[in-house]
C-alpha cells in the first residue's frame, strides 16, 4: 500500500452488508493483475518488476454503491501458498483465464485452492480482444474437464468476455460479482469479537514492521492492543489502500497496521490482546551442520526477502531444489536486508546468500567481498531459482557474475543552472557518461535516469571506477540524499 501523510478519516464507510472479499486467481501472464488494474484505474503491474505479481495486495473500490475488496495473489507457481490463503480470507473467487492460451498448470492448482477453500467461482474470460470466437469454446470445454461446468453448458459458473487492455466486459464482471455477493447475503458484524487475517507483512526501512490485514469481523482500532500469531503490538496507525490515514477498519476493510513489534506471520489470525507478546524476529530452520555435514547433504544458504509471504514462497521453491542427493539448506530465513551478521553465518559455514526484493548494505558487501562469500539479491524470482539449482549443480555464479556498477551518494550540490548533482564514491565497476541508472534509496527505487554529466574535480570525464569519488548529474534531475545508491541497469 502506498504512504501518506494525509489527515485522518475519521469515520469508516459503512453498508447494509459488508463489502464482499474476492480473490483474483489463475495462471501467470493470463492478465490478473491487468485486470484488476483496470478496475482501481490505476498502473500498479507497470511498477512490477518483470511484469509479475510477487506479493499479495488488497484494495478496495466502489461498484456503483456497493464496495468489493479485491486480493490479487502472484501467478507463478512458487507462490502456491499465497494464493491458497486468499483463497481461504475470499469470499468468492475470480478465475482469469487468458481466451487465446486457455487452462494452464497454475490455473487447474488455483481451481483446487476456490474448491478446497468451498467459495464460489466466477470465470473471468481476459483478452477477447485477441482471441477467436473458438478460442473461447476451447477455454470452457478445458474448464469442464477440471470440473468447472460453466453456464450454458450443464454447469452453474458464470462466464464474463473481459479484457483488461480495453476495459470490454468488466462493468459486467463487477455487475456479476455483485449479484453472486448478494446471494452469499453477507453479514457486516462491526459489533463481533475482532478476527482479521494478515494478507502480507514487511519491514519497512522507515516506518519498522508493517502487516496489511483483511478485518473479517468486528473493527480493528488504532490505539488497541493486538496479536497475531507469536507477534503482538499495539496499533499506532491503520492506513487504507488510497494511503489515507484512519481510525478504525470494519468488515470487509484493507488496512496496513503500524505498530506490530516484528512482521507478522501471514495467514495469522489478528485479536485483541491484553497485553504484548515475545516475538521470533527471524526463523532458524535447521541447527547449523558442520562443514563436513554441509559439504555431504548440499549448499547452505541464508535467505533474506523482501515480504513474509514472499519468504515464505521462496523458502518452499528453495527447497524443492534437488541434484542427486544434494539440496538445499535453509540456515536462516528472515525479512529485510542483507546484514552483517548473514555474511559472517555464510562464511563460518560455507554457505551463500540469497536474497528476493532486498538490498545487501555497503558494509555487509565489503564484508563479503573480504570473506569470500557469495551474495546476491533478484529483484524476479526466475533468478533467483535459476542461481540456485546451479549453485547446488556445482556452480559458482553467484561469483562468477558481474555486480552492476553501483556508487553511494556522498553529498549534494546545486550548479548555477538550478541542477542537483550528487557528489558520489564509486562502490564497484565503471559508471559511464550515459549509462542508464537506477537511484536506489533504503532499499526502493525512487528514480530512473540517464547519466548527462561526470566530474573528478573540475575535469569532465567519460567514467569513474570503483574507489574514485565524482560528480554525477543524472536526467531528468532528481533530489539527491546522502546514502542514495546509484545503480546501473
Amino acid at each position: 500500500m502506498p504512504k501518506s501523510n494525509l489527515k485522518i478519516e475519521n469515520q469508516v464507510v459503512r453498508s447494509s452488508g459488508r463489502p464482499p472479499v474476492v480473490v483474483v486467481l489463475g495462471h501467470i501472464d493470463h492478465g490478473k493483475t491487468s485486470l484488476l488494474d483496470y478496475i482501481r484505474k490505476t498502473r500498479v503491474a507497470a511498477k512490477e518488476e518483470g511484469g509479475i505479481t510477487q506479493r499479495i495486495g488488497a484494495y478496495q473500490v466502489e461498484a456503483g454503491e456497493k464496495k468489493i475488496t479485491f486480493i490479487d495473489t502472484p501467478g507463478h507457481e512458487a507462490f502456491s501458498q499465497m494464493r491458497q490463503r486468499g483463497a481461504r480470507v475470499a469470499d468468492l473467487a475470480i478465475l482469469v483465464v487468458a481466451a487465446n492460451d486457455g487452462v494452464k498448470p497454475q490455473t487447474v492448482e488455483a481451481i483446487a485452492h476456490a474448491k478446497a477453500a468451498g467459495v464460489p467461482l466466477v470465470v473471468a474470460l481476459n483478452k477477447i480482444d485477441l482471441a477467436s470466437p473458438q478460442d473461447a469454446a476451447k477455454v470452457k470445454g478445458q474448464l469442464a474437464k477440471e470440473g468447472v461446468l460453466v453456464e450454458g453448458q450443464g454447469g452453474k459458473v458464470p462466464v464474463v468476455p473481459v479484457s483488461a487492455k480495453t476495459g470490454e466486459g468488466v462493468p459486467e464482471l463487477l455487475e456479476m460479482i455483485g449479484l453472486v455477493s448478494d446471494l452469499l447475503e453477507l453479514k457486516e458484524e462491526a459489533g463481533a469479537p475482532l478476527e482479521a487475517v494478515v494478507i502480507e507483512s514487511l519491514l519497512s526501512p522507515q516506518q519498522g514492521p508493517l502487516a496489511t490485514v483483511l478485518v473479517k469481523k468486528g473493527t480493528l482500532r488504532v490505539g488497541e492492543t493486538v496479536s497475531a500469531g507469536e507477534v503482538g503490538g499495539k496499533v499506532k496507525a491503520l492506513i487504507d489502500d488510497r494511503g489515507r490515514r484512519v481510525l478504525e477498519a470494519g468488515p470487509g476493510m484493507p488496512v496496513q497496521v503500524l505498530g506490530f513489534n516484528a512482521p507478522p506471520p501471514v495467514g495469522a489470525v489478528v485479536t485483541r490482546s491484553l497485553g504484548g507478546l515475545e516475538v521470533k524476529k527471524e526463523t532458524s530452520v535447521a541447527q547449523l551442520p558442520s562443514s563436513s555435514d554441509s559439504q555431504a547433504k548440499g549448499l547452505n544458504v541464508i535467505l533474506r526477502a523482501d515480504t513474509q509471504g514472499s519468504l515464505e514462497a521462496v523458502a518452499a521453491a528453495l527447497e524443492k531444489i534437488r541434484t542427486g542427493e544434494k539440496g538445499i539448506n535453509l540456515l536462516l530465513k528472515g525479512v529485510g536486508p542483507i546484514g552483517d551478521a548473514d555474511v559472517r553465518l555464510a562464511s563460518a559455514t560455507g554457505g551463500v546468500i540469497l536474497g528476493f526484493n532486498v538490498s545487501v548494505g555497503p558494509s555487509a558487501r565489503k564484508l563479503a567481498d573480504d570473506l569470500g562469500v557469495g551474495v546476491r539479491s533478484f529483484p524476479v524470482i526466475y533468478g533467483l531459482l535459476e542461481a540456485a539449482e546451479k549453485l547446488v549443480s556445482g556452480a559458482r555464479v553467484l561469483e562468477e557474475e558481474e555486480k552492476a556498477p553501483e556508487a553511494e551518494v556522498l553529498a549534494t550540490f546545486t550548479l548555477h543552472s538550478g541542477d542537483l548533482v550528487a557528489g558520489v564514491r564509486v562502490l564497484s565497476g565503471r559508471i559511464k557518461y550515459r549509462d542508464r541508472v537506477r537511484v536506489i534509496r533504503e532499499g526502493e527505487e525512487v528514480h530512473q535516469g540517464k547519466v548527462r554529466g561526470l566530474k573528478i574535480g573540475k575535469e569532465e570525464v567519460p567514467e569513474v571506477r570503483t574507489g574514485q569519488e565524482a560528480g554525477v548529474l543524472v536526467k531528468p534531475g532528481f533530489a539527491f540524499r546522502k546514502g542514495d545508491r546509484i545503480v546501473v541497469s
